[in-house]
């Protein structure tokens, strides 16, 4: 299972291998009282949650900066994360390339600030520079 964490503070455990968990960045996933370190490209183990029971549990994601995620109510079957429904990923993929175009956005919004304040100080600076 992959941790996916997006800029609006929320987050999504998705994958297929319920016995492992990885992120893009090292952390705590926090399942009620269960906490379980994971480490980026180590793909921790899951260990077996709510002593084999199924329901669904609140769950949240705390990266070393302290940023904290909601990953919303997480779907558990037998003790292992149950995959979201298709649906959920495909609305992931969509809110994950919405962030990286918003990260884009916001870099160019700067280069134009800076390429307005040179123009505003000195119209003619283009040309001698």
């Amino acid at each position: 299972m992959l941790i996916q964490t997006f800029k609006n503070g929320k987050g999504l455990i998705w994958g297929g291998d319920s016995k492992r968990i990885d992120c893009d960045r090292n952390g705590v996933l926090k399942f009620g009282d269960t906490e379980i370190p994971v480490i980026h490209g180590g793909e921790s183990i899951m260990p077996l949650l709510f002593h084999g029971a199924t329901g669904d549990y609140q769950a949240s994601f705390t990266d070393e900066k302290g940023d904290v995620y909601d990953l919303g109510k997480v779907r558990v079957r037998s003790g292992r994360i149950a995959p979201p429904p298709p649906v959920t990923v495909e609305l992931m993929e969509l809110r994950s390339r919405a962030d990286v175009l918003e990260s884009e956005n916001e870099s160019l919004q700067e280069k134009v600030e800076e390429l307005s304040n040179i123009f505003d100080t000195n119209s003619l600076n283009f040309l001698i520079g």
